[in-house]
């Protein structure tokens, strides 16, 4: 059997909760992998990582970062001072990984309106910097299949984005939702993609288009996904990526439901989990 995945939750449901209060959320779920998506510049520099060790005193395992969406223009921005700042953050974001002991970086691709030219040439340049940075801490990026950008809208857009950046660590995300979201079927990213370094896992209901709810509220038939996430050997993170709309007025029961639904079918397809 392949090595078991690291499975979490992603700290963007709770915002704009503080740290502190999301990560004593956290410290009741069933599983220990935390993916962080930061809210601010200072939550991506290394010095961060102080604050979530002390804070998490043992209990977590920091396996990934989404980069902040908040932040995302500075990625695929020429203008000189947005360029800047997105080295800074492409130099900051890997050293944070590594000193957290974290394994992926999601990435979106870049937006419609800012796909080509002088802004293709930034995006390339702050994730093939981004790349060279987190080689050094064992970091992959994982691009994100995403209705918002053309390189993430297809396995062959994404298949062919990556081949643009030309990193052996860059890889990909699968996000089971935004596949219902695009119109899409999901297998064919499950099998298609060459490498698959971060899943991010929600439902979709399809009666009521309800995106990212929690596993076992919606279509997809996770027995069928984890089994085959198992037979092609992936072991990478397996992060819950809810809204906060999904969690309910009681997170962590939310989050305890997906627990017995998924970690039987994680037994059934990699073996028992260890402590």
């Amino acid at each position: 059997m392949p090595s078991r995945p690291t499975v979490g939750v992603s700290t963007s449901a709770f915002f704009p909760r503080p740290i502190e209060a999301t990560l004593d959320l956290l410290a009741r779920q069933p599983w220990r992998g935390i993916e962080l998506m930061p809210q601010a510049p200072s939550e991506c520099r290394p010095a961060y990582a102080e604050r979530l060790l002390a804070v998490g005193a043992g209990r977590f395992d920091f396996c990934g970062i989404h980069f902040p969406q908040i932040l995302a223009p500075f990625l695929y921005n020429p203008d000189p001072s947005a360029f800047a700042f997105g080295q800074e953050l492409a130099r900051d974001l890997p050293d944070l990984a590594g000193a957290l002991g974290a394994r992926t970086i999601v990435v979106h691709g870049p937006w419609a309106n800012m796909s080509e030219g002088a802004f293709l040439e930034a995006t390339l340049a702050n994730l093939r910097l981004m790349c060279d940075v987190g080689a050094g801490h064992g970091v992959t990026l994982a691009l994100e299949n995403t209705p918002n950008s053309p390189m993430g809208a297809s396995v062959a857009a994404m298949t062919s984005f990556a081949a643009q950046v030309a990193r052996p660590n860059f890889g990909y995300t699968l996000d089971t939702t935004h596949t219902y979201e695009m119109g899409q079927e999901l297998m064919p990213y499950v099998h298609g993609l060459p490498s698959i370094a971060h899943v991010h896992a929600s439902d979709y209901d399809v009666a009521a288009q309800n995106r990212h709810t929690a596993p076992g509220h919606g279509a997809i038939d996770w027995h069928v996904v984890i089994h085959a996430l198992a037979a092609r050997g992936f072991a990478g993170n397996f992060v819950l990526e809810l809204i906060a709309k999904n969690l309910g007025d009681d997170p962590a029961r939310t989050l305890a439901e997906a627990a017995a639904l998924l970690d039987p079918i994680f037994d059934a397809a990699y073996g028992p989990a260890t402590a």
